[in-house]
């Protein structure tokens, strides 16, 4: 599994100002009075979804990501908590009206049987109502046809002047992503520092994922191909389920 700790600097400065996914959670999480967000890195959708109100937990495993999502908080928020915890192993007294599992988070699983273990401690945690919200990715054919010897661009500069590029190894068998970037820091728009991380993810197809929330007690109620709940077919996919009715 990928070391988050490592990541969880250059991490929070090159996804803090994505918001393609924000008013979708926001809009999901109207009528919910309790949330648990899983994999919540750097509090991107937690920290707002607290701020309107909502009470939340959001759990990592990386301590070092929780330490900065508490370090932007500028004023008490009594309705959030931040708990280190391994999305394998939650271990929390409390059923949530919403549970969710955004950017790709799931993925950060390996195995199959990481996926239904999660989500068999995701049941525990679950009432009738509760709503379960993720989303995914699974590589089209241009990602597949792309060189595992070869660094291609992602992002121009950005307004924090990071250029970033990829370079990913496929695992077919295992359905394993192995991605390096390649990120360059610019400085006064002149003097760069080139660092290097990598990571691993596990893609998914739609029916295999249809398959494993079955096998863990819920049943899908919508999917869609993108935050505007499109029915567009697309690489992404965000699963809706709730508990199967026993």
């Amino acid at each position: 599994m990928t070391n988050y700790d490592n990541w969880a600097e250059i991490y929070d400065e090159l996804y803090s100002e994505y918001t393609d996914d924000l008013s979708f959670y926001q809009e999901i999480s109207s009528s919910a009075k309790s949330i648990l967000e899983i994999g919540c890195g750097t509090g991107r959708i937690t920290i707002p979804l607290a701020m309107s109100g909502k009470a939340i937990t959001g759990i990592d495993i990386s301590s070092k990501m929780i330490e900065i999502a508490k370090g932007k908080i500028k004023k008490p928020l009594p309705n959030l908590s931040f708990k280190v915890m391994d999305m394998t192993e939650l271990n929390l007294n409390q059923q949530f009206d919403l549970i969710i599992i955004p950017f790709n988070g799931f993925q950060s699983l390996l195995n199959e049987f990481d996926q239904l273990k999660c989500l068999k401690k995701i049941k525990s945690l679950c009432h009738k109502k509760t709503k379960i919200i993720l989303d995914v990715f699974f590589p089209d054919k241009e990602i597949f046809e792309q060189k595992n010897t070869v660094f291609y661009q992602v992002s121009q500069k950005t307004q924090k002047s990071l250029e970033v590029s990829h370079m990913t190894k496929f695992d077919y068998f295992n359905q394993l992503l192995h991605t390096n970037l390649k990120i360059n820091k610019i400085f006064n728009n002149q003097n760069s520092k080139v660092s290097y991380k990598s990571f691993t993810l596990r893609y998914c197809y739609p029916q295999e994922l249809i398959y494993i929330f079955e096998m863990s007690g819920f049943h899908i109620t919508n999917i869609y191909n993108d935050f505007n709940k499109s029915l567009i077919q697309s690489n992404q996919l965000i699963i809706e389920a709730k508990l199967t009715n026993e």
